[in-house]
């Protein structure tokens, strides 16, 4: 049975799993061969967090504030989501900074788990409408073998990125954070990470051979399904588990992340957008230099802001000096500063729904996930 891919087999596998793969061999490579770190090298910085992991916040921009037809179908959203952000963020700040980071580094824990799970899902869907066009069934994908591996994808996902997790919280402190030192709660017993492992370990395998079982009967099991938990759930152990090295744990997660984020707006309305404000005629090479030119300039800006204003860490990169701030005025900066990341957080669980109820009308077509006759 032929897969179902997004774009093709080199796109696909170029964006969405070569990345991470090899931020992870790159990450192995330094936690084996450098001495552990508690810091990142600036370079890694400059190039991971600033120009992938927030800049790929901002490509959220071409699917909602910069689209003509989201603005017209998710109108309400648009306009509620970044008020709520910053008035949950302003009020947690205010009461206790450390509350306020430490809801927040929950949160995008989970935005990062969900989103592994959803270009899973992605293909997973795929996998099914080749089964069922293969098969010449016309009805929906909600048989027993469907429910089936979607519960064991979301498992597998779950299994290979919340277990380290839990792992680190019961073997803290570490040399790395999530954002900041003491973001996670402390105190879980070392037995709770043991578990987790082994609950992994144990999904994973059921995950595994339900994958094989797919093959041997020739169901068309979509390789990216297996790469992408495989891969998954290697950075997070990895990452995570194996070394404590902020250098490895942010190679590890940042790209797996970002990177595919890029290349599904791209596809998504990215490129339709950059098209609409330089043209059609323009060289692909220069369509892609100016989407992903709006978001490193925003990255950068915001990246400034930050820096000049509340962490002052790179002063080398982004000046000297500052305002001084009381305590409602950094909790109105902070706000404000992580309003970006906040309403992507939110919009996210909207503007990649594809369903038939979804209010996203075009989005099966183009990812290619259309139902064909």
């Amino acid at each position: 049975m032929k897969p179902r891919w997004i774009v093709s087999p080199a796109f696909d596998l170029g964006w969405f799993v070569l990345p991470g793969l090899l931020a992870l061999l790159v990450g192995v490579a330094v936690g084996l061969g450098l001495p552990p770190s508690e810091g990142e090298s600036l370079g890694l910085w400059i190039v991971g967090v600033v120009l992938v992991d927030v800049a790929h916040v901002w490509a959220s921009l071409y699917r909602t504030y910069l689209d003509p037809e989201a603005r017209r179908l998710h109108g309400n959203l648009l306009r509620a989501a970044p008020v709520l952000a910053f008035v949950l963020a302003f009020v947690a700040h205010a009461v206790s900074p450390a509350l306020f980071w430490t809801v927040l580094a929950y949160v995008a824990v989970f935005h990062f788990i969900k989103q592994q799970e959803g270009f899973a899902l992605l293909y997973l869907r795929a996998e099914a409408l080749s089964r069922r066009r293969a098969s010449s069934d016309s009805g929906d994908d909600s048989g027993d073998g469907a429910k089936l591996d979607r519960r064991l994808t979301r498992a597998a996902i779950w299994a290979g990125t919340a277990a380290p997790v839990l792992w680190w919280h019961a073997h803290l402190p570490r040399r790395f954070a999530w954002f900041m030192d003491g973001d996670f709660i402390p105190g879980a017993p070392e037995l709770v990470g043991q578990i987790a492992l082994g609950v992994e370990a144990l999904v994973l395998a059921a995950f595994a051979l339900r994958r094989v079982q797919l093959r041997v009967r020739g169901e068309g099991a979509h390789p990216m399904v297996d790469a992408l938990v495989a891969l998954t759930a290697a950075s997070w152990t990895l990452g995570i588990v194996a070394f404590d090295d902020d250098r490895v744990f942010t190679l590890t997660n940042v790209f797996l992340h970002g990177v595919p984020y890029f290349a599904l707006v791209w596809v998504a309305g990215g490129r339709e957008r950059v098209e609409a404000g330089l043209g059609r005629a323009r060289a692909p090479l220069v369509l892609a230099l100016a989407f992903y030119g709006l978001l490193a300039l925003l990255a950068v800006t915001e990246e400034t802001l930050w820096d000049r204003l509340v962490w002052h860490d790179h002063e080398s990169l982004f000046g000297v000096g500052g305002l001084e701030l009381g305590e409602l005025g950094m909790a109105l900066v902070v706000a404000a500063l992580t309003l970006p990341q906040a309403t992507h957080y939110v919009l996210d669980r909207y503007i990649w729904r594809s369903g038939p109820d979804s209010n996203n009308p075009r989005l099966a077509a183009q990812l290619n996930l259309e139902s064909r006759p």
